[in-house]
């Protein structure tokens, strides 16, 4: 398998991918065991909500500037530094002790969310400038079965360890994942240039670019709309568990893992994604969409799972073709500022998504919200056609590589 091939060949990559893997597994060890620790001392779903909420607003904030800052200094030392920042916050959380200690969950939830907004677009960021372009596809697969790794094993394990360990351990297993991760960053050897002239354009993403780039416009287009409809699947993904098929929480940890497992399986198809990816990315976005209506006609809970493994089946394949695109037109001067602003607009869009499905749970049923979303994703593709009908990538990225001179 290519894929494969690929792993091997970009040891570079594998201590990206094992120290992402790594930070992943911690980071969803210290969100099971923040849920559980604000119920516990407030019995409150509202807490929760709140959390989520506070989560969302790092994002807009400051994945932006971290782009700017990814353009201009070492993606390598940031990575490094924004790990071993997060220790000393996330051991924090073990001083919380009752409900006058709320306000240390959520400040360090906010900073912790904070170091994810940084971390993200630089490591992202940093992809196209560690492996080689005819590798870039294969290694997106298997960003995307590491996302499906994280989600199954962190959920998972995390909210076992809770649950029979002790609140506190979570949090330091996330310190030492955190240190781990660093260490094995430090390792990593990033070719190129790892910094920018001083007096490039300190702006997120500049509007001289933006404007004359209709490929740039029509990737954020994808980056706002997309989450829209994401945002309201997370949401129902637990109402379908909890509410449609009455399967409690035992519900809600196996629609998890298998969302998760649809990411992984979409990894293992990379070698036949090699020409028209944009077209490709319109097809498994239809189907995604196929794929939401039918879960609103699932008869009962285990077909459910399956449909649900096919939603992210698809919806990893679309990531792996639109994340190829992109790390391909981008220039290497701008992937920083682009991902920053591209995480900033897709996490708000996320969970403005994700505020509003309660109020249209109100209005429709799970079902037929389900139907609905699955609709929305269909329409989608309609104006994401008419876009790449007009998109050159080839003289978009001609355009791209001198403007960003």
């Amino acid at each position: 398998m290519t894929i494969l091939k690929s792993w091997k060949q970009e040891t570079n990559y594998q201590r990206l991918f094992f120290a992402g893997f790594i930070n992943g597994i911690g980071n969803r060890f210290t969100q099971v065991a923040i849920f559980s620790l604000l119920y516990d001392l407030t019995g409150s779903a509202m807490a929760i909500g709140m959390v989520l909420a506070i989560r969302m607003v790092p994002f807009l904030l400051l994945a932006p500037l971290a782009g700017v800052l990814a353009d201009r200094f070492s993606k390598k030392i940031l990575l490094i530094c924004i790990d071993l920042i997060r220790i000393p916050l996330v051991l924090s959380l073990l001083f919380v002790q009752g409900t006058d200690g709320l306000w240390i969950v959520y400040l360090v939830t906010f900073l912790l969310a904070g170091g994810e907004a940084f971390y993200a677009p630089v490591r992202m960021s940093s992809i196209p400038s560690l492996v080689k372009q005819d590798r870039i596809i294969d290694i997106n697969s298997l960003e995307q079965a590491m996302i499906g790794l994280v989600l199954v094993a962190g959920s998972s394990a995390g909210g076992v360890i809770s649950h029979y360990l002790g609140l506190s351990l979570p949090f330091v297993l996330n310190g030492a994942a955190f240190l781990i991760s660093a260490f094995i960053l430090s390792k990593i050897r990033i070719p190129g240039r790892e910094t920018m002239r001083r007096e490039q354009n300190f702006l997120p993403v500049s509007k001289r670019i933006f404007y004359s780039s209709f490929a740039m416009i029509t990737f954020i287009f994808i980056a706002v709309t997309m989450p829209l409809a994401n945002g309201i699947d997370n949401v129902l993904i637990n109402v379908y568990a909890l509410e449609v098929f009455g399967m409690g929480e035992i519900g809600v940890g196996l629609m998890y893992a298998a969302l998760g497992l649809g990411f992984i399986l979409s990894s293992f198809f990379s070698s036949l994604l090699k020409k028209g990816l944009l077209l490709l990315t319109v097809i498994f976005i239809i189907v995604e969409g196929f794929a939401h209506i039918l879960l609103s006609i699932v008869p009962v809970f285990p077909l459910a799972l399956f449909v649900v493994i096919f939603i992210t089946f698809a919806g990893g394949l679309s990531n792996i073709c639109m994340d190829t695109v992109m790390m391909k037109v981008i220039p290497a001067s701008l992937r920083g500022r682009f991902f920053g602003f591209i995480q900033a607009i897709s996490n708000t869009a996320l969970g403005i998504s994700m505020a509003s499905a309660g109020f249209f749970l109100e209005v429709f049923s799970p079902r037929e919200l389900s139907l609905i979303v699955g609709v929305f994703y269909i329409n989608f593709t309609f104006f994401y056609s008419l876009l790449f009908i007009k998109l050159n990538l080839v003289q978009e990225k001609k355009i791209l590589l001198k403007k960003a001179t």
